[in-house]
């Protein structure tokens, strides 16, 4: 395994290169191959890509504008435009969306650390990347502690916290197919692992913590902390999977097709012919 030293260095241009993507491994890698191995590393490889949803666009329009690249990020994506050259609806509810964000004080003060700070280390002997979006200073906390008294039990006694801003449908439960039971939606979408890794790879226990908005009709905003004790035990599960997860990306282990997701259906092969009372159990329940 390459020392940190040998790595290329991560850079805010070269972030999502291939090579940094090969190089190093980040929370988005750990997440999708938990969820596939194959199709992950058929990205990763250039040999497929994932389907940008109009929902990680306007997540990503959003996260654009907080970090002053929003002219650059519309540049790059013309779709974005209806052909008069207006905003579709979709993108004028983000500029929405922004100006409730804006406009809440605790929430601007959330947003008010150093932008999309580019952090490397390693978890596990394997090398890692982040890019927070929000780092702030004590002096912040300190700050948001005094005009928000109700913080001090997450900000009270921390010295800087990190800040990771999203943008959802709403707040509600979503239902895990795999736990069959709903869970919350910071958990269902793995924002638990981002901030153990967020954490481990900046290198302090300092809060982390969740800036949401809605895409709601009435946007809705939300600050959560995820708490230590729910990170330490999803770092652990990473130190022993992240090793397993290198060793595919180099080519020392086979991926694990996952057999359910977009890239397994167009690459699945038929080698025999299955009883029919298989299909249930392999594909979960599904309507006629």
């Amino acid at each position: 395994m390459a020392e940190m030293s040998t790595l290329p260095m991560v850079t805010a241009k070269n972030y999502f290169d291939p090579d940094i993507e090969m190089a190093y491994m980040g929370s988005t890698q750990v997440k999708n191959i938990m969820r596939c191995e194959a199709a992950e590393l058929a990205r990763l490889k250039g040999e497929y890509r994932y389907a940008a949803t109009t929902a990680m666009l306007v997540g990503s329009y959003v996260d654009a504008h907080f970090e002053g690249s929003l002219d650059v990020f519309q540049a790059q994506h013309p779709e974005l435009f209806k052909r008069d050259g207006t905003l579709k609806a979709e993108f004028s509810r983000a500029n929405d969306i922004i100006s409730r964000m804006e406009a809440d004080e605790l929430y601007s003060l959330l947003m008010s650390g150093r932008k999309q700070v580019i952090r490397t280390g390693e978890i596990a002997g394997v090398p890692f990347k982040v890019k927070i979006d929000s780092l702030l200073d004590g002096d912040t906390c300190a700050e948001i502690v005094r005009r928000f008294p109700e913080t001090a039990s997450v900000m009270g006694l921390c010295d800087g916290a990190i800040v990771d801003q999203k943008v959802m449908r709403d707040l509600e439960d979503v239902w895990d197919g795999e736990d069959r039971a709903y869970v919350p939606f910071w958990r269902a979408w793995g924002y638990d692992v981002e901030g153990a890794i967020y954490q481990a790879v900046e290198g302090h226990l300092w809060p982390f913590l969740l800036a949401v908005g809605t895409k709601e009709d009435e946007p809705d905003l939300q600050a959560l902390h995820i708490r230590d004790e729910v990170l330490a035990p999803k770092l652990a599960e990473i130190e022993d999977a992240v090793p397993r997860f290198q060793a595919i990306k180099t080519g020392q282990e086979a991926p694990r097709r996952c057999e359910h997701c977009a890239y397994c259906r167009a690459t699945r092969k038929l080698t025999r012919i299955a009883d029919a009372e298989e299909l249930g159990a392999s594909y979960g329940d599904a309507e006629d």
